[in-house]
This record gives C-alpha cells, structure tokens and sequence, in this order.
C-alpha cells in the first residue's frame, strides 16, 4: 500500500460519535474510479481525503448514473460524482474534479476517423453519453444500425469482442480495466493488439455537486490542497500500479 494511503481512514477517527454521514451517489462501477466490490477507487478516495478530519462520513449510495442524478434532484442525497455544468437543477458545483477521456474503441481491421462513419454501425455507450457527448455524436447515433447505452459498462467491453457492437464509447482508464479482468480469465478472445483506440472526443473535465455550499466550498479546499501536496496524483498512482 502506498504511503499515504492511511489518511483515507483518518476522516471516521478524528470526530468520533459526532460524524455526519453524507449520502454520495456514485455510479455501479466505473473502475478504477469507482470499485464496489472494494467500496472504493479514485473518486471514493478522493472523496474520502477531502472530509479526512472533518464532522462529516461519507457514505457511497451505489446507482445507475440515471438514478444518481434524480435523486439527487430529488433531494436524496448530499452529493455526486461526475457532473457537467448544465446537468443539474439544483446543488453547488466543486471546482473541476476528474478529467476523463472518452474514446470510440473498435476491432481491426474498423477505422473509424469521422463521428459521421457511426451512422451505419452498431454502437454501444455508457449512460447519458448521448447528452455528454456533443451535438455531431448525438446525430451520429441517430442514424446508427443500432444504438444502446448500459449502466454496466463491462458488457461494452464483452459486446464489442463477441461481435454483436462494433463500436463502443467508453472512458480508456475504464475501458482498459475490463479488458485486462477479461483477458486475464478468459485469454485469447481478449486480445489487446485487435483494440483501435479511435481518437474523436476531446477530454471531458467533472465536477463533484453538493447540496450544501460549505460541503461543496470544504471539498474545494482540500481538493487544491490535494493538487499541491502531491496526494491527487498519488491516488492515481495506486490504482495504476494495481492494474
């Protein structure tokens, strides 16, 4: 474990018999940023650090990422993972949180240099992709031969390798993850040199929401505090070190 990695106990010691809980809403699983199996990953971490020391627990309410955002609306919760300005009727925004980097995987020998090329084929993304994505995928999909988005994002991965998506839009970190857990138990179906990683998004920045101004304004804090220290960048680290 690396050094470090202890503080993320610290926030459920340091107020005891006083602590808060705050209701977070966070996707299935999006691996390595959110592993439900384990009840963490790099945002829980995140999460986690940035109320270490402080009258608030947080506590991970696992959701489809539709289900996240209607309770959160629907003032079930203190706050979510993953919002884009414009996503939400109510809550306060952090400061950008995570940057995430969509791509278009296919199988060689598919190429796919132009949005447009998605029109004819079969195509499988995650949940909201076609409100995140932008106006040219969004008119893509609607002339696709096929269009689904799921909520477990490890089928995109399995529809892509047994034949029945030829595209999918998926994070590359998440994307990456599932393709390792895959090959590693079922071998050659899973191979990674028949992966085109086709680059058409530009990166997309997230913010963390809140339903309170000072837990939005106490993540802030720690999250710049975090970017300076070095401790942002060592969470990443350990997730990538586990792959």
């Amino acid at each position: 474990m690396i050094r470090g990695i202890g503080w993320l106990l610290l926030g459920s010691l340091a107020w005891p018999g006083l602590a808060e809980p705050l209701r977070i809403g966070v996707s299935l699983a999006i691996p390595p940023y959110v592993i439900r199996e384990q009840d963490r990953g790099i945002e829980l971490d995140l999460l986690r650090e940035a109320f270490a020391g402080t009258p608030y627990q947080p506590e991970f309410n696992y959701l489809s990422l539709r289900q996240t955002f209607e309770q959160m609306e629907q003032g079930h919760l203190d706050g979510i993972i993953n919002v884009r300005p414009g996503m939400l009727k109510r809550g306060y925004l952090s400061q950008p949180a995570i940057t995430f980097h969509n791509y278009v995987f296919t199988l060689t020998p598919l190429r796919i240099e132009r949005l447009e090329q998605l029109a004819n084929l079969n195509v499988v993304a995650f949940q909201r992709a076609n409100d995140i994505l932008g106006s040219a995928f969004a008119n893509a999909i609607r002339r696709s031969r096929s269009y689904q988005e799921l909520a477990r994002q490890e089928l995109q991965v399995k529809q892509l390798f047994e034949g029945r998506a030829q595209a999918i839009v998926l994070e590359e970190r998440i994307f990456l993850h599932y393709l390792g857990v895959l090959a590693a138990s079922e071998g050659a179906p899973y191979d990674p040199s028949r992966v085109i990683r086709n680059d058409l998004f530009p990166a997309t920045v997230y913010h963390f929401a809140f339903d309170r101004a000072e837990l939005r304004d106490r993540f802030d804090q720690e999250l710049a505090a975090m970017r300076a220290d070095g401790r942002y960048e060592r969470i990443f680290s350990h997730y990538q070190q586990q792959k």
